[in-house]
């Protein structure tokens, strides 16, 4: 009598593990449909995809897709390269997906016939997740990138200490400019700016960080017609948080971005600042603001300010604006914001 128990849970555990082994091949299967029907797509949108050795793996307890050698190159200019792409999800929630991207790395946006507008070298590579809804579509997604060098359209480099990225879409794409299509949440640390170009104060950027919504029918490309009808059609950028940190400046603030007619940025920011005196120094020593400005600026925005810090450095409240090329703080027009080049 005892025999039949046993033969029965045998029976059980066979059949349990020959249908997760069904449903793991099914997975690997969709997981191979899905890159080669995305490739497809890609491509006849005129993108440049390449890559060698697709290999779906890990069974029996993780889901694997790695390739290698691949690159990217979109029809905007967006382009993206590296040695090895591990993406990794668990078999039973295939929903949540790590990626691994070992090795050196390279990011850029370039614009036609010539040098990249802006390049991104990760010699460490990166990591991050995606997370999926039943649909397929992607729901959110995380970037963390170790140290890493940015080229500027000059030439000119600059270097991250570590960049995070997190990137939220809605269950439904937005009906109109007042629903939020894409929210973004990102933190710089260690930032350098270029040896040779002159900024407003000393050193590094300590931590730079934003939280943001974007609204309105998100553009499906980075070119000027596509940014130029998202901001037509009523598109902005609401900040929901700001902060930077550098030298002696803190700034915290939130508010409004948006582009104006010819596509250069305008908005609002509704700021608390920190270290206004020692900052207009560093202005005036770099150059930037005429010394007698400079003086004029702390005197008008201490009466502007309201508390203090303990070493008595004014706390000073008030909108950051940026409006005809021009960055205002309060009534002090600080800075000229250099130029968007589209083209």
């Amino acid at each position: 009598m005892r025999a039949k128990p046993l033969i029965f849970s045998v029976i059980l555990l066979g059949l349990v593990a020959a249908g997760y082994t069904a449903w793991w091949f099914y997975l690997a299967g969709r997981v191979r449909d899905g890159i080669a029907d995305w490739v497809a797509q890609q491509r006849a949108e005129a993108a440049l995809i390449e890559y060698r050795d697709l290999e779906i793996s890990g069974f029996p307890l993780s889901l694997t897709a790695s390739a290698a050698d691949v690159s990217i190159r979109r029809a905007d200019g967006l382009q993206w390269r590296g040695p090895a792409v591990i993406a990794r999800a668990r078999p039973w929630y295939p929903l949540a997906i790590g990626v691994e991207l070992p090795g050196s790395h390279q990011a850029g946006l370039v614009q036609e016939g010539s040098e990249p507008a802006l390049a991104i070298d990760a010699p460490a590579g990166a990591k991050g997740t995606v997370d999926l809804e039943l649909s397929g579509a992607v729901r959110r997604m995380t970037v963390d990138l170790g140290r890493s060098t940015v080229t500027l359209p000059d030439g000119q480099q600059a270097s991250l200490g570590r960049a995070e990225l997190a990137a939220a879409f809605p269950e439904t794409p937005p009906a109109d400019h007042a629903a939020t299509a894409l929210s973004i949440d990102a933190r710089l640390t260690g930032v350098r700016p270029p040896p040779s170009v002159k900024t407003p104060l000393e050193g590094d950027i300590e931590t730079a960080a934003v939280s943001a919504r974007i609204k309105g029918a998100l553009p499906d490309r980075l070119g000027r017609p596509a940014i130029a009808a998202w901001s037509e059609s009523g598109g902005t950028i609401d900040v929901d948080s700001l902060t930077l940190d550098w030298g002696p400046l803190r700034i915290a603030g939130q508010g409004t971005l948006a582009f104006d007619g010819d596509l250069q940025p305008i908005g609002a920011i509704s700021a608390t600042v920190e270290g206004v005196n020692p900052t207009m120094d560093s202005l005036a020593t770099a150059g930037m603001v005429r010394p007698g400005d400079a003086a004029m600026a702390k005197m008008a925005l201490t009466l502007l300010s309201r508390r203090s810090t303990p070493d008595n450095q004014p706390i000073v409240e008030a909108s950051l604006t940026a409006q005809d090329g021009w960055l205002y703080f309060g009534p002090i027009r600080l800075l000229r914001i250099p130029r968007v080049a589209w083209e």
